[in-house]
């Protein structure tokens, strides 16, 4: 037997597509002389087919997964003789077990009567061949090369999210980014090298992940270490955990304060009020500057009037690199009101004008700067009159108004179509 107690070191690397690798140095026990090798405590969800050991040569690989419960039980014992014993009175009589498919169906070795539904503690002489209360390894092995072996394998069943907390203020924000570890395989690992996997890993057939409730929640406090590893990002959990099945854990993955942020307010012509945008750049000389896994980001910030903490917005971020602009879709401002018309159009020759006016009201206390995103008609185009800059922006206009705390602004431009230059596509 080789059960999990004499593990010598654990490392679990969790993908945050569903799965892990285990690799586990176990020491190695002397030989029987059928050279079988049980070797216990392994996740109901293991991919058989990763296996790998070094330390043994395998001759043979059998999983064994067949276990026990009540009905498997009593279907080994069928036609066999069991013993019944009589609760109130501690009687125990012998019978032959007929049936246990609806209820006990037994008969009376003695009287040879038939007896259904009987009551009482029934007694089994022992656990039958071909059943297992873990699932279990079980190898044929032709030669011991070490005195540990090393095994590795990948597993169902385990998945890690990340929650990004973000502690805002005018113009800088502080951020704790907690990872969330969801055990579903069947098993408990004990005092475990934690690695998360952050990327999308190829797989032949897409990994199924159960959905079920955890029982269990435990939070740690810690600093992840950080490696670029094979195009993904490897994060290290610097202390052993362990990670009970049917158990959510939350660990610490990092902390950085004072991070310099921007809020962008956002609007297209089809808005009458602007998308607020929480914004930052991920880079080292703004207190960050590390690979930022894919992940929830909430925002809070500290009420002036009372000093209590409220949310003010929620969304999800990709898998971001260093020096990328991170964009937080955190609401809408309703007191920002924004309206939009096409008030002219008009052709010449070969020439489609549009003449385009936004009107901006700003209700708040302090100036603003408004994204407007102005959607085109035509791909061929040029705007020939504007009150504001403009740049052209993945086919559309785009242009930034300031707008003064309490004021109003105007926005006038006049877009040009060629349509000499349409091109049809058949």
């Amino acid at each position: 037997m080789m059960p999990g107690s004499l593990t010598k070191d654990l490392t679990l690397t969790v993908y945050n597509d569903g799965f892990a690798m285990v690799k586990e140095v176990r020491m190695i026990p002397p030989l029987t002389d059928d050279q079988l090798v049980y070797y216990l405590d392994v996740p109901q969800q293991i991919e058989t087919n990763s296996l790998q050991v070094k330390g043994l040569l395998v001759a043979e690989l059998n999983y064994e997964y067949d276990l026990v419960d009540k009905f498997k039980l009593l279907e080994k014992y069928i036609g066999k003789e069991i013993k019944l014993v009589n609760k109130k009175t501690g009687e125990e009589k012998s019978y032959l077990l007929i049936s246990a498919q609806n209820g006990l169906i037994l008969e009376d070795l003695i009287t040879h009567e038939i007896i259904i539904d009987a009551e009482g503690e029934l007694r089994l002489p022992e656990l039958p061949d071909g059943l297992i209360l873990k699932p279990t390894l079980v190898w044929r092995i032709r030669e011991k090369t070490a005195e540990d072996t090393r095994v590795t394998y990948l597993t169902g069943g385990l998945s890690w999210d990340v929650d990004y907390v973000a502690q805002i203020r005018e113009n800088d924000f502080d951020l704790t980014a907690w990872v969330t570890l969801t055990n579903n395989s069947g098993m408990t690992y004990t005092d475990a090298t934690l690695k998360l996997m952050a990327g999308t890993v190829n797989r032949a057939d897409e990994y199924r992940r159960d959905q079920m409730r955890f029982a269990v929640t435990e939070q740690m406090t810690m600093q992840a270490e950080h490696q670029a590893f094979a195009d993904l990002h490897l994060y290290t959990i610097p202390e052993k955990v362990t990670v009970k099945d049917r158990q959510q854990k939350q660990v610490e993955l990092f902390t950085a304060p004072q991070i310099e942020s921007k809020l962008v307010y956002e609007v297209n012509s089809y808005q009458l009020h602007p998308t607020i945008y929480f914004t930052f750049l991920n880079k080292k000389e703004n207190g960050l500057g590390v690979p930022l896994p894919q992940g929830r980001f909430k925002l809070y910030k500290e009420n002036p009037l009372d000093g209590s903490t409220e949310f003010i917005g929620e969304d999800t971020i990709p898998h971001t690199a260093v020096n990328e602009l991170v964009r937080i879709q955190s609401g809408e401002a309703f007191d920002i009101t924004v309206e939009s018309d096409i008030v002219d159009e008009y052709k010449n020759g070969v020439y489609v004008f549009e003449e385009v006016e936004y009107e901006v009201r700003n209700q708040k206390e302090e100036a603003i700067d408004l994204l407007i995103n102005h959607s085109t008609s035509y791909g061929i185009y040029e705007v020939v009159k504007s009150t504001h800059e403009w740049v052209r922006k993945n086919g559309d206009i785009q242009l930034t108004v300031p707008v003064d705390a309490k004021s109003e602004a105007k926005v006038a431009f006049t877009i040009r179509y060629d349509r000499s230059r349409d091109v049809k596509v058949q």
